[in-house]
Order: structure tokens, then sequence, then C-alpha cells
């Protein structure tokens, strides 16, 4: 009996991790966007390459695929309800729309009675939310009852990088270069029903737990890499995690870090150290071609209050754990000014005309009178001093 997946969205890691995943599993994929463009090109091809760096051995090449317009609510209303499970991979700031066209295509088809699953693959604070609430708010009394009862919510932990060099790209449009992890774990909590047997995919009970020590250890340490890494001019993430400057922030963030974990949710000490190590050889592998742009991007959702770098100095600040390399941290990312990002630009825009107190009220929630917002300010002060923000003030 064949197997069938509908994936929402079509970019590298809908094809470089959760399309690799079920093409190794036996599923048929259909690959949902918005994207026309995009659409026609995976029509139009009957294969594509996931490469994985530094280990080539493991590269697959996927095929049995199609793709269909977000657009097309009848069609996706059928593969919707073919499918053994569906996956949502479009970018967070994606997961709006998504939600939207998802609540419509209920809304005009109905909402049959039978258990169905969506994963939510977005390294975004509470994804699964997101898309839950824009879902419901364009269904009907009866229908969000009915949505409530058959389908799961699941949010996943991604945790493999994907990229495309652009001296490829445009020879291999649809081919995606990859780091060589492959687990993705999963909120067994939210399932309805029954869950297919994937290999790879890992349903985990203490998934809370995980995501926060996902947030913390990655995001945060990939912030300390990134924000520094720009303000010192490096181009790629690996190319500035190996140099002298960043290394010794390094041995300074991850142990701070670790102590966070062990205080805020009682993570085993060994565990985390050799999860931070995972980590920070992740951001040092050289094979992991990938732009310090594009981690540091997105600069005023990454300061706000439960995101990275607000979020574990505030619970270090109140465990007396020295964070003074992420407070100094962000301190860099207020001064991310990168000219292809909208949203650095309208940071820049608003510490220009209002000041960066300004900045830590409103876009960090901070008060002026808890000890962080002090902190940062002092940081300010110190690498304008280094010289550090000459350029970008």
């Amino acid at each position: 009996m064949s197997k069938f997946a509908l994936v929402f969205g079509g970019g590298k890691i809908a094809r470089g991790f959760i399309g690799q995943i079920l093409f190794l599993n036996g599923y048929n994929i259909e690959f949902a966007d918005i994207n026309t463009h995009l659409v026609d090109l995976l029509n139009t091809s009957d294969k594509y390459q996931v490469h994985i760096m530094g280990n080539e051995k493991r590269n697959s090449l996927i095929t049995n695929f199609s793709a269909i317009s977000i657009t097309n609510l009848n069609e996706l209303y059928r593969c919707f309800y073919e499918s053994d499970v569906v996956f949502v991979s479009v970018g967070g700031a994606n997961l709006g729309t998504v939600g939207e066209t998802i609540g419509k295509m209920f809304q005009q088809n109905g909402i049959k009675n039978i258990y169905q699953n969506i994963v939510v693959c977005e390294n975004w604070l509470n994804a699964g939310k997101v898309l839950e609430k824009s879902i419901t708010s364009n269904l009907s009394y009866d229908n969000v009852l009915l949505f409530n009862q058959y389908i799961g919510i699941c949010e996943a932990v991604v945790m493999r990088t994907a990229t495309q060099p652009n001296d490829l790209s445009k020879k291999f449009p649809l081919d995606v270069w990859v780091q060589d992890y492959w687990n993705l774990p999963v909120d067994n909590s939210k399932i309805k029903g029954r869950f297919p047997d994937i290999n790879y995919i890992e349903l985990r009970a203490d998934f809370n737990n995980l995501l926060t020590q996902k947030l913390f250890t990655n995001n945060t340490s990939n912030a300390v890499i990134a924000y520094s890494g720009f303000l010192l001019g490096y181009e790629y993430i690996a190319d500035a995690a190996n140099s002298p400057e960043i290394q010794l922030l390094l041995d300074q963030a991850y142990p701070c870090i670790n102590k966070i974990l062990e205080k805020e949710i009682g993570v085993d000490p060994e565990e985390q150290r050799k999860f931070s190590e995972k980590a920070r050889a992740k951001y040092c592998d050289y094979t992991i071609v990938d732009k310090v742009i594009r981690h540091a991007k997105d600069p005023i959702r990454k300061l706000g209050p439960n995101d990275r770098l607000i979020a574990p100095c505030r619970i270090a600040l109140q465990q007396h754990i020295d964070a003074a390399v992420l407070v100094d941290t962000i301190a860099k990312a207020i001064f991310f000014d990168e000219p292809s990002d909208e949203s650095a630009m309208k940071l820049k825009k608003i510490r220009e005309k209002y000041g960066i107190e300004y900045v830590l009220k409103n876009i960090c929630k901070l008060c002026s009178d808890e000890p962080l917002y002090n902190l940062v300010l002092e940081s300010v002060e110190k690498i304008r001093k280094m010289g550090l923000v000459i350029d970008h003030e």
C-alpha cells in the first residue's frame, strides 16, 4: 500500500529535510507552496538531490513528488485527507498565512471525523499555537469543535541546517545542501489518533524541555556567533565561530547556557554538556557553508522578551549566573544593520530615531528598573569604545 504525505512549503527545509525523511521512508510527497514558479519547477522535474555536507555517501536523489498551489483549496483538501501525515515548513513568519488558508479550506469543505496530524517544523516561538490560532479564527464554532477533536497540531524541533550555495543554486535550483543531522523530535502530547512509524522522527514526551534546551543552547549560541561575527566582518558562520575572538566568547557562552538550563529545567549537567558540544561543533564545521547574515537576520524577533537572548539573560540574573557574554550579544544585535534584511533596517530606523532605551523598552520589553536594562546600556558603551559599531551608528 502506497504512503502519502502533504508538505506545506517547498523551501530548503521542506525539500532538504522533511522531503528526504519522507522519501527514505517510501512516501509519495505533495508539496504545497504559494510560489507558482517553484510549484511549476517541482512539477516539471522528476528528481532533485539532497547533498549531505561532509558525508556525501548519504546523499539522496529524491523522486516521487509533485506540487500544487496553496491557493487551490479543493485540491489541497483532497491531498490533506489522502495523506498519512501532514507537515508545515514555510518559515515562521508565514505561519499565519498558511493557517488562514487551512482554515478556509476546512470551512469550505468541512472537517471529517478522521484523525489527522499536522507537524509544524519551524524554529519559531509557539509555532504550533500560532498556526492553530490562525486556522481556528477562520472556522465556525461547530468546525472549531471538530478541529479540536480530530486535528492534532504537533510541533517539531528542526536542528538540521539547510542551504543553497549561490554558485550552485542557478544550475541546480531544487538541490539542497544540508547538515549531516537526521533526527526530527516531535511533541508526542499533541498527537491525535495514531502517528505513522517514520524513521528519523522521534516522538518525545519531554518535548517542551527539549524545545527550551534547543532554543537556549543552539539559538542563543548561534546569536553570539552571528551578531559578533557581523560586527567583526565575517561572511561565513564557520569562519566566525572558529575565529580566536569568538572562540573566547563561546568559552564563556556555553558554560553560562549550561548552568541556566540546569537551573531552569533541571537538565542533567553531563547530558547538557554533550548537547552544547554538539551545537558548538555544528557552528564550527567548515563543511556547513552558511552565511553570518542569514543567521543574524530578523533581529527584532530575536530581541523579543521570550526569545534566545532576553529570556536566558533574565534567568541567569535571577540565578546569579554570569551572563556578560549574552548581555554583550544583546547590545551587538541592536546594531545589526544588514541592508538586505527588512527587520534589521526597521530596527536601525527605530534606534536612530528614538534611541537605545526605546529599543530596550519597546522591543526587548525591559523595564528601566530591572538589572538587565542597565547592563545592556553599559554593554552598548563598551562595544562603542571597542570600535565595533563605528560603521553602524
